[in-house]
């Protein structure tokens, strides 16, 4: 009990100062990306009362910037943390739940799946978006509508220091307007990124550490319920035929389930990748192309596809041979 007490406490204080520092420069724009690190590697280091405690703290030191800062840390990291170190930390006997190729095993305990931890992500995520749109139903145009007057005001601030011409005239209006509808989609997209990366360093730590309560998931082999391509051919159709206004619900909806596809596209790209003479070579080149390349919004979509594809073809039970195994579903 005292250690969770000292260790989530000293955990929620880092992760509130690392969410501060996000308008601070460049570094602590950076540096909030791993706010929930402390929180995740408290939960996987000394259990769900530590990364308890760690969301509780962070959050009220975070509401010193006001309410709904700290309502916004809680809703973004602090129960999301917790929920997913609950899952992760839940294990039961193997011969209890079958013979299973490929589940995550330590002794005679087999450890819940990495794909159905993902899932938790997708719905919380699905989830806060639904809160937003319901809490913006009562404002003109919505939760884009809602979005636009504070986009137009950063896209006027960095209008004024920009010194690219074509930028300096464009109308700020109009831009955040067109922009607007797309940036719920583009929010949830890089706070189920951060959630994913943060778990795999939190976890990657632990057993540096050797503080870690499960062993790590096979990432490779994680594998998803069929019933998601379902949701994401929903999400696709809702965003081509609702009307313009609301289009947006499809678009976030088919962003968050294409989350998912994208990871295991990737982990397809990792076996790929691993059969050849310079993997590391490739992989940094093909993630420096992802991430800064001009085509990386392109590459992901064309990765979202392979993973979407997997769900059929088994690329990566080939790659690894007949005999390889599989993450329990």
């Amino acid at each position: 009990m005292t250690r969770s007490l000292i260790f989530g406490s000293l955990a929620g204080l880092a992760s509130a100062l690392l969410t501060l520092t996000a308008s601070n420069g460049l570094l602590g724009f950076v540096l909030s990306y791993l706010a929930p690190l402390p929180l995740l590697l408290a939960g996987l280091t000394h259990g769900v009362l530590a990364v308890g405690i760690a969301g509780a703290v962070g959050t009220v030191i975070s509401g010193v910037n006001g309410l709904a800062t700290g309502g916004v840390f809680l809703a973004t990291f602090a129960v999301p943390a917790v929920i997913l170190v609950r899952q992760a930390l839940l294990a039961r006997p193997a011969e209890e739940a079958g013979a299973g190729a490929g589940a995550v095993s330590s002794g005679a305990l087999e450890w819940y799946p990495a794909g159905r931890l993902l899932l938790w992500l997708v719905g919380w995520a699905a989830g806060m978006f639904a809160v937003a749109v319901i809490v913006a139903a009562g404002h003109d145009g919505g939760l884009p509508g809602t979005i636009q007057p504070a986009l137009e005001k950063v896209l006027l601030a960095f209008q004024q220091v920009s010194a690219d011409t074509a930028t300096r005239n464009a109308d700020p209006a109009e831009l955040a307007a067109t922009l607007a509808p797309l940036l719920p989609s583009a929010i949830a997209f890089g706070w189920l990124m951060v959630m994913v990366l943060n778990g795999a360093l939190a976890q990657g730590l632990a057993v540096m550490l050797k503080q870690n309560r499960r062993p790590s998931p096979q990432y490779r082999a994680v594998l998803l319920p069929r019933v998601l391509v379902i949701l994401l051919a929903v999400a696709i159709a809702a965003a081509v035929l609702l009307p313009r206004g609301a289009a947006y619900v499809g678009i976030t909806m088919a962003t968050i389930l294409a989350v998912p596809y994208l990871l295991q596209g990737l982990a397809v790209m990792h076996g790929l990748a691993a059969r050849t003479a310079m993997p590391g070579f490739l992989l940094a080149a093909f993630y420096a192309v992802l991430v800064a390349g001009s085509l990386g919004g392109f590459l992901i979509a064309l990765v979202v596809i392979l993973g979407l594809i997997e769900e059929w073809a088994g690329f990566r039970r080939r790659l690894a041979g007949a005999g390889a195994s599989r993450e329990k579903d």
